[in-house]
Order: C-alpha cells, then sequence, then structure tokens
C-alpha cells in the first residue's frame, strides 16, 4: 500500500504497478494527457478528490497520476467513472491554490485566477 499526503493530511491508496484486467490499453498522447479530477480509492473503502493527469485507459479504468503535498509523483489506476474531466479554468484555480503565496504573483501577475490566458492561434 502507498501513501501520500494532501493538504496537509495523510492517505493510504492500493497503487497498481500496471494493468491486469479485460480489453486493451489506449493511451493518450505524451504531452497531451487530460487535465481531471478523479476519487482515487483509499485503504478502508473511502475515497479522495485528487487532481490528476490522465495517461492510459482501458474500457473500465483510467490511469490517473498526480503530486502530493511534496511534490511527489503519484499514480493509480481509478475506475472510469470516478474519473471527470477538468476544462482549463478548474485546472488553473487548482493551480493558484497549490502555488505557494510567495510565488503566485510571478505565475499570474494581476490575472485572476480561472481565466487563463488565451493561446494564440497562428493562422
Amino acid at each position: 500500500m502507498a501513501s501520500f499526503a494532501l493538504d496537509g493530511m495523510t492517505y493510504e491508496y492500493f497503487r497498481q504497478d500496471s494493468y491486469y484486467g479485460p480489453g486493451a490499453i489506449g493511451d493518450w498522447t505524451y504531452g497531451e494527457y487530460p487535465k481531471v479530477m478523479a476519487s482515487v480509492p483509499l485503504a478502508g473503502g473511502r475515497t479522495v478528490g485528487v487532481y490528476a493527469r490522465a495517461s492510459r485507459w482501458n474500457p473500465t479504468q483510467i490511469l490517473v497520476s498526480w503530486q502530493d503535498d511534496d511534490m511527489r509523483p503519484h499514480s493509480a489506476w481509478v475506475p472510469a467513472a470516478n474519473v471527470h474531466k477538468l476544462n482549463d479554468s478548474e485546472w488553473d484555480i487548482e493551480e493558484h491554490r497549490r502555488c505557494p503565496e510567495i510565488l503566485r504573483h510571478i505565475r499570474w501577475a494581476k490575472r485572476l485566477p480561472g481565466f487563463p490566458p488565451e493561446t494564440d492561434v497562428a493562422d
């Protein structure tokens, strides 16, 4: 069993190094992994929501990866029903919340969190 700290709380979760089950495994393009909110199953039957990136999937589960309070990477196969795609605004708000206050002015300057800058589209 593995553990991680999130917002000062320590959680124990079941970590599978690889998936063994029905169906083929698909993957998203490296660098274009979807931003998601995943309810990670914990020891004892509860779940905890984490902001994560989804990298692989099969018909019933999605492999998600996230960082804990100490920026350590974690990953787990989570039931597909427990994973919800986030938009850029939702992701930006969480990044702002987790960024140390002293560093927020560097990334966000005078921009409000939740209003990501528009990306330039070349014609």
